[in-house]
């Protein structure tokens, strides 16, 4: 199957998916896009761990069971309600959130027995391939599951999970088991059911807190990012329950989008043959799998904490706000209430407590990364560690990413300048090339489910010419469209515009013109922090914010401060 057929196969799968969705659910906007739940075109985070699942690769009957369990969630849950009383911790906002799915589960009807059906065969399938114990916290999480949907949904009837999860149910029963016994009577009612639930979500995030064997934040962050959505961050909230105000469904308008698209005389001779193009259909699977290798290969060789500079950039991007103290920490304050723990066992350092923080106003970020050909001369790898180092981070600091690229369909034109030589040559026709706009990674995907596609960046079949001002424009369309309050758009690029059809057909300063007169509308515009990385060349006649990286040598922290440089505090708009 070639990249043309994977991409209408896939899109046929969430044809179908969205159609029982919006059945099952009873929701006329549900839909299931680029592996994301979404209604009314916003993303719905679901963090149960069974229902992760990449439905491309799931069996029929895989596919069929999550799809139903998504359904369900949105027919018996009240998304507003149930965001206004999540914790706020990390781990209880996780665990309350799987409660409130097999609350929904318990719902179903017996006469949606084959709704039911589905959704216990995706659980056992789950349960045959499942990795969370490979970790503390993934035991815990998964034996609290069982225990709970065993009481809610469906009695645990296997001696191989019994074993499993044994000796970990033994230990928490005595910190959960009145909340536990709480759940079942109250599931009819939402509210009702969401007293006990928090209750128990909050016991299970405090023995994650006080577990000494947990290490740092950083260990606890590690195994959490395994299921927790990285949308949510630390937040105390996601932002898929959002009722849209007047101010909302306005903010995209408040700019002239056909301004962008004809400023200073812009324009274009057809765009039937541009594209928009997921990066996952650029290569084979096989192919990708390899330029992951290869990319990881060179991130473990760069001297780059992805959790300092996650740290960095949270300080730098993200609102936040003292949120209690994390104890049984190895550095900090000194907690007195440990003492006698040092006395007794003075080899144990586990003594302190450190701060905790959650976000307040989230930002995304959305790279745009120039594909033209002269990008090929091996920065192009560099450039691919750069960003997917930056993606990781920004979801462990509470951001949102996007990775885009623009190149074109062909090279010196293509069929748009046959059309035009058919068409009998006008005179400055406009551009005439074959836009190619390619999502890397889309900001409603964490970057675990992005690795793949990312990696295409690394090989340059595709890298051809161009057109940086209708980019930029697409990539800030994007951005106006994004929930997040804060939205920052980061072009990498190594000069000036290069379409060869366009710029002998126009003059050499077509191209040139457009782009400087799109970044000075964004600036003004205000809605966009725009800035530019410049490579080898400088494009500081372009963006009124931009650096300039060497990316010849090995990366270090410092390289990754440009988004400090360019939008720290003392370059707010």
């Amino acid at each position: 199957m070639n990249a043309a057929e994977q991409t209408v196969s896939r899109r046929a799968r969430e044809r179908r998916a969205a159609a029982t969705l919006r059945a099952v659910g009873a929701e006329p906007t549900a839909e299931f896009r680029a592996q994301q739940l979404r209604v009314n075109e916003r993303p719905v985070s679901v963090a149960t761990p069974y229902l992760l699942v990449d439905l491309d690769d799931a069996e029929r009957i895989r596919h069929r069971g999550v799809v139903d369990a998504l359904g369900v969630r949105l027919r018996y849950s009240d998304r507003r309600l149930h965001d206004e009383l999540s914790p706020h911790d990390l781990i209880a906002r996780l665990v309350f959130d799987l409660l409130e799915q097999l609350r929904c589960e318990a719902l179903v009807p017996d006469e949606l027995a084959g709704v039911r059906n589905n959704i216990e065969q995706a659980f056992r399938d789950w349960n045959r391939e499942e990795r969370l114990t490979n970790t503390a916290l993934g035991l815990l999480v998964y034996t609290l599951l069982h225990m709970a949907r065993s009481r809610l949904v469906h009695p645990l009837q296997n001696e191989l999970i019994e074993d499993t999860i044994d000796a970990t149910r033994a230990n928490i029963s005595r910190f959960i088991g009145e909340p536990l016994k709480e759940l079942k009577p109250n599931i009819s009612s939402q509210a009702d059911f969401a007293a006990p639930a928090r209750q128990l979500a909050e016991a299970v995030a405090m023995l994650v807190e006080s577990d000494e064997r947990g290490g740092t934040e950083v260990v606890d962050r590690v195994a959490a990012q395994l299921f927790i959505p990285p949308e949510w961050g630390d937040t105390d909230g996601a932002d898929d329950g959002e009722i849209p105000t007047l101010g909302n469904e306005l903010a995209a308008d408040r700019v002239d989008e056909r301004s962008l698209d004809e400023v200073g005389g812009y324009h274009v001779f057809t765009r039937v043959h541009d594209r928009e193009i997921d990066a996952a259909s650029l290569y084979p699977l096989d192919t990708r799998r390899d330029l992951r290798e290869r990319l990881d290969e060179l991130i473990a060789e760069q001297a780059v904490s992805v959790f300092s500079l996650a740290r960095r950039l949270q300080k730098v991007l993200v609102g936040v706000e003292e949120d209690g103290w994390r104890v049984g920490q190895e550095e900090g304050v000194l907690d007195a209430h440990r003492l006698p723990q040092l006395i007794a066992n003075p080899q144990d350092h586990h003594v302190f407590r450190r701060e905790r923080f959650r976000v307040t106003s989230p930002a995304v970020v959305s790279f745009l990364i120039d594909n033209s050909g002269s990008m090929k001369r091996q920065r192009h790898e560099t450039v691919t560690v750069l960003v997917d180092t930056l993606a990781r981070a920004l979801d462990l600091a509470g951001a949102t990413s996007e990775i885009l690229g623009f190149t074109t369909g062909a090279w010196n034109g293509g069929e748009p300048l046959r059309e035009w030589r058919r068409a009998g040559e006008e005179p400055n026709p406009g551009r005439l090339a074959e836009l190619s706009h390619i999502v890397y990674k889309s900001a409603d995907e964490p970057w675990k489910r992005s690795r793949l596609a990312i990696a295409s960046m690394m090989k340059t079949q595709h890298f051809r010419e161009g057109v940086d001002g209708e980019a930029i424009t697409w990539a800030y369309r994007r951005l106006l469209a994004r929930p997040e309050p804060r939205k920052l758009l980061v072009v990498v690029s190594d000069g000036a515009p290069m379409e060869a059809a366009t710029m002998n057909a126009n003059g050499e300063a077509f191209l040139e013109a457009h782009l400087r007169n799109v970044s000075m509308k964004i600036a003004r515009e205000r809605q966009v922090e725009l800035g530019a990385i410049a490579i080898d060349l400088p494009v500081s006649e372009f963006f009124k914010r931009s650096v300039e990286m060497d990316l010849t040598g090995t990366l270090t922290l410092a390289d990754y401060r440009f988004l400090e440089t360019m939008f720290g505090p003392h370059r707010r708009l």
